[in-house]
């Protein structure tokens, strides 16, 4: 157990390390993502290059199960991969800059990497969204808990804010998780086209590559 325990560390740390400070942005980076008017000031991730969040951090950590209440799309085959998800709105105009970027991953990292955009928006307003096309998988957000609608009562309250979504604490969109596939351990999270901090192709190439690595060492 206790080397199991290191290897998981070490796989994560590894990961992690890599996607902190590599890779130059593919699209024009902003300062953060859209509120929707929350008030609610910027958390701060762990790590050597702290950067500022709009949610709950997760980063190193287990992430919160997904939850979806309907599939969109086909559903996808989450077994061995790395999983992206992004919390979304459909009138979020950083939301759709971001779509060109998340299909580019999806289109080149399809075989080893599931994108996923979710939202706790009804199924008709996400039906009559109007944006540029997402080419990746989408979900509904499964409704909230008695406990997390009393917990999202005790603090500010966010429209449509879904179970996944509350457990990650998102309040601007779009939020962006990747997950590894080993353990689904958090390891890069944020506003995908944060300045200085962007989510780039070549980040996540190199997690795949760590991924075959591991898989290979496995056998």
């Amino acid at each position: 157990m206790h080397s199991s325990m290191l290897r998981m560390a070490s796989t994560v740390l590894l990961l992690s390390g890599l996607l902190v400070g590599f890779g130059a942005a593919e699209e024009p980076a902003s300062d953060g993502p859209d509120t929707g008017g929350a008030k609610k000031q910027a958390t701060s991730t762990t790590g050597k290059q702290p950067k500022r969040i709009w949610a709950q951090s997760y980063l190193f950590c287990d992430a919160p199960k997904l939850e979806v209440s309907e599939w969109l799309t086909e559903k996808p085959d989450l077994e061995g991969k790395f999983i992206l998800i992004e919390f979304w709105r459909t009138w979020c105009g950083a939301c759709k800059r971001a779509v060109p970027k998340l299909n580019s991953f999806h289109e080149k990292f399809g075989k080893e990497l599931v994108v996923i955009a979710i939202t706790g928006q009804p199924k008709e307003v996400v039906e009559a969204y109007k944006g540029p096309k997402m080419n990746y998988y989408m979900a509904l957000d499964a409704p909230p808990t008695k406990v997390e609608e009393q917990e999202q009562e005790d603090e500010e309250v966010i429209k449509d804010r879904g179970a996944t979504e509350q457990k990650y604490g998102v309040w601007g969109w779009p939020h962006v998780v990747l997950l590894e596939p080993e353990h689904h351990c958090v390891i890069w999270e944020g506003y995908p086209d944060l300045k200085g901090h962007e989510l780039t192709a070549e980040k996540i190439e190199k997690a795949l590559a760590i991924g075959r690595k591991r898989k290979e060492e496995k056998k």
